[in-house]
């Protein structure tokens, strides 16, 4: 018995250390808590049972900066949401956010410490432009189709898109999950389209940050099923137009006549004016027919120009691609006479940025 007495009294010497300026009442501490990231800005939403509790006041930057945000009437099982940094915009960075409960009348809780992030220009400054792999435009019937590239990152969800319907301004959000192809129809190509890629910083965040704005290129072979006229035509069946029709095959070819001194060429209309970028032609057989030296031509102000300048080309592909965008409304493939000079041309494609 007596050294139950002895053991008692040691564990009430631990306690009096506390109670020597009177018992501390507490109020109830906030119970959980989570912190949704923003741009300068954070979402906190906590959960409280005490009723007493009436002012609920957050700091951080150890205790440098805080809010005093009242805390509603509410269910026990509620949650309560409080935005910070709406009107003064907080600095970026990792933050233990410190909760303490009172009662307005000089009780309160002990802290509730909960980790949360605040993002903002530095963030901004890493993100990345998504990739376009590819984008076609079908003027029959004015669809666009964009094949878009791997996001950058895992916090890149998605691509936001600006463009018109017709006249109608239209902004669309293309999620991962919607896969890498997005269609458009009734593309008004006139007014062309932007987009920017959006990322979000974390699980949850309140806010999705967005790069800049790009503007949406179609490169699009512009010679496609466009009006020709060629210096000759070996026979029926093997008329310019094959050149254009979009088959590469040596069933749709284009072949000229052959006499000694004759020089060959196929002028392609385009239509209106292009900004051209490259071209490609596609010779029949490479070791045979041969085309050692062509000259693709651009009219300007009714004269034929040389954009490119070809010698002892002996493969099945020529793709030029030029140094400057070059606008015309006609081009030519242009054929000095040559030993043997029949030209044998499967298909041309020139192309332009719309």
């Amino acid at each position: 018995m007596f050294m139950i007495l002895l053991s008692c009294s040691d564990m009430n010497d631990v306690h009096d250390q506390y109670l020597r300026d009177g018992e501390i009442i507490y109020i109830g501490r906030v119970d959980s808590a989570k912190v949704f990231a923003g741009n300068e800005r954070f979402d906190l939403r906590y959960w409280i049972t005490d009723p007493r509790a009436k002012e609920l006041k957050i700091y951080w930057d150890e205790k440098r900066d805080s809010v005093v945000v009242p805390i509603p009437e509410h269910l026990a099982s509620e949650s309560i949401d409080v935005s910070v940094g709406d009107e003064t915009p907080m600095t970026e960075g990792s933050y233990t956010f410190q909760l303490v409960s009172n009662d307005k009348d000089g009780l309160t809780s002990v802290v509730f410490d909960q980790i949360g992030n605040v993002y903002g220009s530095m963030f901004q400054s890493t993100l990345v432009q998504r990739f376009v792999k590819e984008t076609s435009y079908n003027a029959d019937n004015n669809q666009l189709i964009i094949t878009w590239g791997d996001p950058m990152s895992v916090r890149d969800i998605g691509v936001e898109m600006t463009y018109f319907e017709g006249d109608e301004e239209k902004v669309i959000e293309i999620l991962n999950e919607d896969g890498t192809q997005t269609v458009i129809d009734d593309y008004n190509i006139e007014k062309g389209a932007t987009f920017r890629t959006m990322y979000l910083p974390e699980e949850g965040a309140i806010d999705t940050f967005f790069t800049a704005s790009s503007s949406v290129e179609i490169i699009q072979n512009v010679a496609l099923k466009k009006i020709v006229t060629a210096s000759s035509f070996l026979r029926e069946g093997f008329e310019g137009s094959n050149a254009v029709d979009g088959v590469i095959s040596s069933a749709s070819r284009w072949i000229t006549v052959s006499d000694a001194g004759l020089e060959h060429w196929i002028e392609i209309d385009l239509g209106r004016e292009y900004s051209l970028t490259s071209f490609k032609v596609y010779k029949y057989l490479y070791n045979q027919y041969l085309i050692p030296n062509f000259y693709f031509q651009v009219n300007v102000s009714g004269e034929w120009v040389n954009a490119t300048e070809v010698n002892n080309f002996l493969g099945e592909t020529y793709t030029g691609t030029f140094d400057e965008e070059i606008s015309t409304d006609k081009v030519r493939i242009f054929v000095p006479d040559y030993e043997d000079n029949m030209v044998r041309i499967m298909e041309i494609e020139v192309y332009a940025k719309l």
